[in-house]
């Protein structure tokens, strides 16, 4: 199994505008190895408009790598920020998948209501 997740991956805050300002993305985890390091993916739905806004732009997907993960449960976090790219999006909810990968594979995900 390897990768064990403690509390579940939530937001901060739950609710944004378009351009979101920073959103804390935090969860508890372990690794049942006694420690390892793995990659970190966030991923947006391809079908609407909004992406992560990255120093190189904007970006359907974020690769985090070489994260330590110790053998007790450990709370981590990334710091996002998401905007719209092209027309006024029409998305109540954004869904943030996450997949963890180290010696096995855990995924998780979080959404977030967006405000008019």
């Amino acid at each position: 199994m390897a990768i064990v997740i403690d509390e579940n991956l939530t937001a901060s805050p739950t609710k944004t505008k378009m351009p979101s300002g920073a959103i804390v993305l935090r969860q508890t985890l372990h690794s049942d190895l006694g420690g390892e390091t793995v990659g970190i993916t966030y991923t947006l739905d391809g079908r609407h408009n909004v992406c992560f806004q990255t120093g190189q732009g904007q970006v359907k997907q974020i690769q985090i790598n070489g994260k330590k993960i110790p053998g007790s449960a450990t709370e981590r976090s990334d710091t996002i920020a998401l905007v719209e790219v092209g027309g006024g999006t029409e998305v109540g909810q954004i869904v943030i998948k996450q997949t963890i990968r180290g010696e096995g594979s855990t995924r998780d995900s979080v959404t977030l209501s967006v405000l008019d």
